[in-house]
């Protein structure tokens, strides 16, 4: 059994959350993760491969009791962008016509409130 003095903060490690337990909150990791891939479009092909990214991990999603409200409170989140940029890649077509085309790639991540359903899940 664990025991703690008021006051004292502790981290708590579980999958990709931490919980600190001097303010109950969830302490999020949600991160770019990158992946290296040709582009295709209408059967072209980009030249070379691409980086491309997405959003993973996790968010503080919690349900915990209120003394003071006498209930539930919800607190939902979601990990997304925070911002992109645009990006240019050159694709090669079957007839060998050249052109150049652009796709949004993923530069910050980051954890986004939600509204959170009845059923505790998000809408």
């Amino acid at each position: 059994m664990l025991s703690y003095s008021k006051g004292e903060t502790h981290h708590f490690k579980m999958s990709s959350l931490t919980l600190s337990t001097s303010t109950g909150t969830l302490i999020s990791h949600c991160d770019v993760k990158n992946t290296t891939t040709y582009l295709e479009v209408n059967n072209c092909r980009s030249s070379v491969p691409v980086e491309i990214s997405a959003c993973g991990g996790s968010c503080g999603t919690s349900s915990m009791y209120s003394a003071e409200k006498n209930t539930l409170m919800h607190s939902c989140s979601c990990c997304q962008e925070m911002s992109t940029s645009e990006r240019k890649v050159e694709m090669v077509c079957p007839d060998g016509k050249k052109i150049m085309q652009s796709y949004i790639y993923i530069d910050k991540c980051g954890c986004h409130d939600s509204e959170c359903d009845k059923n505790n899940h998000l809408d």
